[in-house]
């Protein structure tokens, strides 16, 4: 059985708390839509539900959805880091140069590897707040309220823009800060000096200790 260094150790636990965060996000979402949907659809059925009924639609699609890509990120993570020795180490020097990354750093990295989802998700949900919100008005007309939503919608797609451009900037500014990355070929003669170095020394402690048992006898 092979026994976890500690960087494998905090390499998964990173990764299934991201794909966990990712699965809270997303579960979050679907039990906003399915309290939603009861609330504004289906309102005399709403009414009857108790206050646990109604905490119950919130957090089950939640926690089952978190708990749900979290496994999944478990499984993803050992599938890759036993696919191969290369891909192992690249796995684990990645997460070695996040460590290494001051708070802001990490946030900044950690934002700009899930942009496009952040993007999407933050687009849908303004696009449904706003709508809520036009929705509430009893004066405008339909249209009306269309046209309202439509503009509030070109009013977020452009901050969300400005965003990924600044997002963008900042993480590129972070990874020129970054040391360069090792030649595969310098990577590969590195692992085998290594191996190497650690042969001759399993070899020459054996050497001693067949030496020390011989003094004995």
């Amino acid at each position: 059985m092979k026994i976890l260094s500690k960087d494998e150790k905090n390499a998964h636990m990173n990764h299934v708390l991201s794909e966990g965060a990712k699965g809270l996000v997303y579960g979050g979402i679907a039990a906003a839509g399915i309290y939603s949907f009861f609330k504004y659809k289906r309102p005399a059925r709403f009414a009857t539900f108790t206050a646990s009924i109604k905490a119950a639609i919130i957090a089950v699609p939640t926690i089952g959805v978190a708990a749900f890509w979290a496994d999944q990120g478990s499984w993803e993570f050992d599938k890759m880091m036993h696919q191969s020795d290369y891909v192992q180490q690249q796995m684990l020097e990645e997460h070695r140069k996040f460590n290494s990354l001051s708070t802001s750093e990490k946030i900044y990295t950690t934002l700009g590897n899930h942009k496009y989802q952040i993007i999407i998700a933050a687009w849908a949900a303004s696009l449904y707040g706003s709508w809520t919100l036009i929705n509430r008005d009893k004066v405008m007309t339909t249209a009306q309220k269309a046209v309202q939503a439509r503009v509030y919608a070109q009013a977020i797609t452009v901050v969300l823009l400005l965003g990924t451009i600044l997002l963008s900037l900042k993480e590129a500014e972070i990874n020129k800060n970054k040391p360069a990355p090792l030649p595969h070929w310098k990577q590969v003669l590195d692992e085998r000096d290594a191996e190497k170095q650690a042969a001759d020394h399993k070899a020459s402690e054996e050497k001693r200790i067949a030496g020390e048992k011989k003094e004995t006898l």
